[in-house]
């Protein structure tokens, strides 16, 4: 106990105290001057005036003394530390009162509690009561559905699908042999009566001889749009030969017939 006496008598030493020198500089006792407004050209069509306000500086700042004054507070507590200190010892833990506890022997055999289980019993129940009068399941009801389709509806679409303009690819004028190419020509020069030389072969395309009321080549596909009337349905087809005038650009076509 002796050495923990005098490390606490060590860790709580009294502090050191020193004075110091509190006074603040004095005040200056100059008089702020009042704001004044100059005037250095005057404006012609305006007179100004010029008026002194009072800002409520009545008073002359005066310097005051001011002194501080240091105090050091005084504890009785800690100069008990100097001189010695005592350890305050429970009565709890003196060893004259404490009462020894015993502990209770465990006992050798456990104690088992023992329960009855009832058994486990179904219930049966006989027949068909309460699906059917006649004690059976209830007949499932029949709903009748007459499977007729309607009526389909007819029009006589012929006329709108032949105004439309069906399109023919032309055939390819490279694979075309030599022969057959100065047979078609020739019969175009024939039924145009154009100069061999004054047309340029735009394409060539098999279409009905029967039934052609308008043809008309689109220049992005290639393809010959043509509108054909009802004759055009069994029609054969022949090779149709469309060609381009250098002079003025017009296009003449005919059909030419194969050897």
């Amino acid at each position: 106990m002796s050495d923990l006496a005098e490390t606490i008598r060590r860790v709580f030493h009294a502090p050191a105290s020193h004075a110091l020198s509190m006074t603040l500089a004095p005040a200056c006792p100059d008089r702020v001057p009042p704001l004044a407004a100059t005037v250095l050209q005057p404006f012609v069509p305006a007179a100004t005036t010029v008026a002194v306000l009072e800002l409520g500086l009545a008073g002359v700042p005066a310097a005051e003394p001011v002194h501080w004054e240091a105090r050091v507070a005084e504890t009785p507590g800690l100069a008990a530390w100097d001189t010695g200190t005592k350890v305050c010892v429970p009565a709890l833990f003196q060893a004259e009162r404490c009462a020894r506890l015993a502990v209770p022997a465990l006992p050798r055999r456990t104690a088992v509690r023992r329960l009855e289980l009832p058994l486990l019993s179904a219930r049966t129940r006989s027949g068909w009561s309460g699906l059917g009068d006649a004690g059976g399941p209830a007949r499932p009801r029949v709903q009748g559905f007459a499977p007729a389709l309607a009526r389909p509806r007819a029009f006589a679409g012929l006329d709108r699908a032949m105004a439309l303009p069906v399109a023919f690819r032309g055939e390819d004028l490279e694979r075309v042999s030599k022969a057959l190419w100065m047979r078609y020509t020739l019969q175009l020069v024939r039924a145009t009566g154009e100069n061999i030389r004054n047309l340029e072969v735009v394409g060539l395309y098999r279409i009905p001889v029967r039934g052609t009321r308008q043809v008309e080549r689109d220049p992005v596909t290639g393809r010959l749009l043509v509108v054909l009337g009802p004759e055009a349905v069994a029609a054969p087809r022949a090779p149709f030969m469309l060609a381009r005038r250098r002079s003025d650009g017009s296009i003449v076509c005919c059909f030419v017939e194969e050897a």
